[in-house]
C-alpha cells in the first residue's frame, strides 16, 4: 500500500470514529434504528436546534452511518427527508442495541 493510500485511509478511519464520537450523533443512531425518522421527529427527540441536528446529520451522512430517503409533499409543496441508521455498516447495529437495552440515550 502506498503511503498517500495508508494516510488516506487513517483520516478516513479518524473521521468515522469522530462521527461516533459525539453523544447527540449515538442518539441519532439509535433513534433512526428500527424505523425512519424526519427531522422534526429527531429535533422533538433530542431537543436540538435544527441547525445543530443538520450539523450532527451530515456528520453521520458523511460517515456512512446514516441514510435517508426522500418524500414530496405535494399538498405542502415540501421535501421532507425521512432518516434510518444504515444496517450493512458492520457491528454498528449491536454495538446501538446493546447501549439502547441498557438505558435511555437520550436522558442524561
Amino acid at each position: 500500500m502506498a503511503e498517500g493510500d495508508a494516510e488516506e485511509n487513517i483520516q478516513r478511519l479518524s473521521e468515522t470514529f469522530k462521527a461516533l464520537s459525539n453523544p447527540t450523533r449515538l442518539r441519532i443512531l439509535i433513534l433512526c434504528m428500527d424505523a425512519e425518522k424526519t427531522s422534526r421527529e429527531l429535533r422533538e427527540a433530542l431537543g436540538i436546534s435544527k441547525p445543530l441536528l443538520i450539523s450532527h446529520l451530515r456528520k453521520l451522512l458523511n460517515a456512512g452511518f446514516l441514510e435517508y430517503r426522500v418524500e414530496l409533499d405535494e399538498k405542502r409543496m415540501i421535501v421532507r427527508k425521512h432518516y434510518r441508521t444504515r444496517g450493512d455498516v458492520p457491528c454498528i447495529e449491536e454495538i446501538l442495541r446493546s447501549v439502547r437495552d441498557r438505558s435511555e440515550p437520550w436522558s442524561d
